[in-house]
């Protein structure tokens, strides 16, 4: 009876180890298993692109697709702005980034008891830094925009041509103020999305 008690422990010992080793295989295999979906999904195993310069010859490059035999570069140095450039048949192409100013104006009117009530917006062709600039230095633009509308009398703001002219003016101003601050403009174009003189 001792010998069957003693058998009967040993036998429950042995069940317990092999539940441990199957929960600790399990739960190895489930970690494994979720490392290589996420370096999958991440694309750690696409191919390498496979660059070939004018002369056909091969170029290495990098994980970040930068030429290995290139210098470093200071991590702190800005990094130039680039057009925003799609292909067509025609040639290339470059996209536009609008952008509308969050308020709109009302300006006194040289000359005149009237004044001129205006909303704005600018397009970029480059990234979105430029907007970003526009924002950081939004005072000091919007100033400058109040400085040069309330040069002009009412009769200067009459035909389209004359609001031409004027987003024309306004557009130049911008890229004054944002050159002085950024050392770059980059505004394209200025449009008006509401218009009105009272």
């Amino acid at each position: 009876m001792a010998d069957e008690e003693e058998v009967e422990v040993v036998e429950e010992k042995k069940g317990g180890l092999v539940k441990i080793l199957l929960f600790v295989t399990i739960a190895l295999l489930l970690i494994i298993i979720s490392v290589g979906a996420t370096l999958f999904l991440s694309g750690f195993f696409d191919p390498k692109p496979v660059v070939v310069d004018e002369e056909g010859n091969l170029v290495t490059q990098d994980i970040d697709g930068e030429d290995a035999e290139e210098e470093e570069v200071d991590p702190n140095a800005p990094k130039p702005l680039i057009k925003m450039s799609k292909e067509t048949p025609e040639g290339q192409k470059f996209d536009q980034l609008y952008n509308e100013l969050d308020r709109g104006f009302t300006i006194n009117l040289a000359g005149s008891k009237k004044f001129v009530q205006f909303s704005m917006g600018f397009m970029t062709h480059y990234d979105q830094r430029i907007v970003d600039f526009v924002y950081k230095h939004e005072m000091a633009i919007r100033s400058a925009i109040i400085m040069e509308v309330s040069s002009h009398q009412q009769d200067q703001l009459v035909t389209v041509a004359d609001k031409q002219k004027l987003a024309d003016s306004l557009k130049t101003r911008m890229n004054q103020v944002l050159t002085g601050y950024e050392d770059f403009g980059g505004i394209e174009e200025v449009f008006f999305t509401e218009f009105v003189i009272q």
